[in-house]
């Protein structure tokens, strides 16, 4: 039996979720389903980073350089995702691609990078240009989008009340190009995931598992969670999808549901 191997594409931006996409490229690497990865962002040199602000405790530029499958990537610098479609087009080859995960745009502020609601748009059109079905894209809990309300987010938490204030004062507009990016997806036509992570702190280890909030108000979710391990659960969902055109709650085990930060 012959096993057609899968072609990603990965899209990244600054912030925590661009570095999930990163960690899911290091999964990626070593996962027999996957053949080869098209990395496409405007921060393509950060792949050398020793650190990509993360808690793992390894120089992942160096184990990305050094991995014994590192012919399987293909890493493109592109100048904007956010331009006209044409631009974006002429620099982002999807030809041969069987899924797409994107962490573009973020929830942080005074980043900036407010790509995610335009950018969407954008990798859609391309998707449906080149009959590519699968997009994962990074998200927020907290989120209210035409998917659906998460708000407040973690609920059983005081943080969650933070984070909606900050959604609607320093982080407004990061909020709403999330929520745009969300929107997007939906008009598309293709087949998405929005992924609405938890916390992603900087100081969180992974631990090799996720956990999905299947139930708001009923169900919680540790509230801190690696990104390496969201980075595994963007990957598993490209290559095999069991959440379909909807948006999930991401988080770590629900024992630490009320640890520390």
């Amino acid at each position: 039996m012959v096993i057609t191997k899968q072609t990603l594409a990965v899209f990244f931006s600054s912030g925590a979720f661009g570095d999930c996409a990163r960690h899911s490229i290091l999964h990626a690497l070593n996962d027999t389903r996957v053949g080869k990865i098209k990395v496409f962002s405007t921060y393509i040199p950060t792949l050398d980073d020793a650190n990509w602000k993360c808690g793992c405790g390894t120089d992942h530029g160096a184990q990305l350089r050094d991995s014994p499958n590192y012919h399987k990537l293909e890493m493109v610098p592109v100048k904007t995702l956010t331009g006209p479609l044409e631009e974006v087009a002429k620099e982002v080859n999807l030809e041969g691609v069987s899924a797409v995960i994107s962490g573009i745009g973020n929830r942080q502020s005074f980043i900036g990078d407010r790509c995610a609601k335009k950018g969407t748009k954008n990798i859609t059109a391309l998707m449906q240009q080149h009959g590519i079905e699968r997009l994962v894209m990074m998200s927020s809990m907290g989120v209210v989008s035409e998917l659906g309300s998460d708000a407040p987010g973690i609920e059983w938490r005081f943080e969650g009340k933070i984070m909606g204030i900050m959604f609607s004062t320093l982080s407004y507009r990061e909020y709403n190009d999330i929520v745009g990016a969300e929107n997007a997806a939906n008009a598309s036509g293709v087949n998405f995931l929005a992924v609405r992570s938890v916390g992603l702190g900087e100081e969180a280890t992974p631990v090799g598992e996720y956990f999905i909030q299947k139930i708001k108000f009923d169900d919680v979710l540790g509230a801190n969670i690696s990104k390496m391990d969201v980075g595994q659960f963007l990957l598993d969902e490209a290559l095999e999808p069991s959440y379909e055109r909807k948006a999930v709650v991401v988080g770590s085990n629900p024992k630490d549901a009320h640890a520390a930060f």
